[in-house]
């Protein structure tokens, strides 16, 4: 059975897009550690079977052509969206998409008889919330980037009182970032 786990770009203060939902901030380091990519991001690719997210996140990346990354390249993940109203399943160019609207221990339960043994990739910042405070997230992939945005979407809210317990799996210089590996302890 893959992993639940997250790989996001995030400013020094904790946001993974500014008020205006503008990632660039965030992602800049990207154009400097492109040498880098596999050795940050892994064979993400290749590992993940499903994309989870929440519908502002699948708002943002919705078109007839599906999910299409900025490069024009399309990932063939599935992609299972968590919003509150029902939805037919529906197929936009590469992508499929499923709608769930009883919350992340189902869409996870889901994205697993899609996955198999593959990785389950959360996408946004109320996927990994969710996640984090229902104990089931397995690892997370942090690119700090070298930004402090002041404000925006935040990354770590809504997470609860209990501390959640982290164990560092690595740490890795880029130009214009710091990644950083932990797996949840359980």
């Amino acid at each position: 059975m893959g992993k639940v786990m997250f790989g996001l770009s995030v400013s020094l203060d904790g946001f993974i897009a500014d008020k205006n939902d503008d990632v660039s901030q965030v992602f800049a380091w990207f154009i400097n550690a492109w040498e880098n990519f596999h050795e940050i991001a892994g064979d993400a690719l290749n590992e993940n079977g499903v994309v989870i997210m929440g519908h502002r996140s699948f708002n943002m990346i919705d078109s007839e052509n599906g999910w299409v990354f900025p490069d024009g390249t399309a990932p063939d993940w599935p992609v299972i969206v968590l919003q509150s109203q029902a939805r037919e399943s529906v197929k936009k160019g590469k992508t499929q998409f499923h709608f769930v609207t009883d919350g992340i221990e189902s869409a996870i339960a889901k994205a697993r008889e899609i996955a198999g043994e593959k990785n389950i990739a959360l996408h946004g910042a109320s996927a990994v919330q969710q996640a984090l405070k229902a104990g089931l997230l397995d690892e997370l992939h942090m690119s700090i980037a070298h930004v402090l945005l002041g404000e925006g979407i935040r990354l770590f809210d809504h997470l609860g009182p209990q501390p959640i317990q982290l164990e560092r799996i690595r740490t890795l210089e880029t130009p214009g970032a710091t990644h950083l590996s932990f797996r949840v302890v359980k």
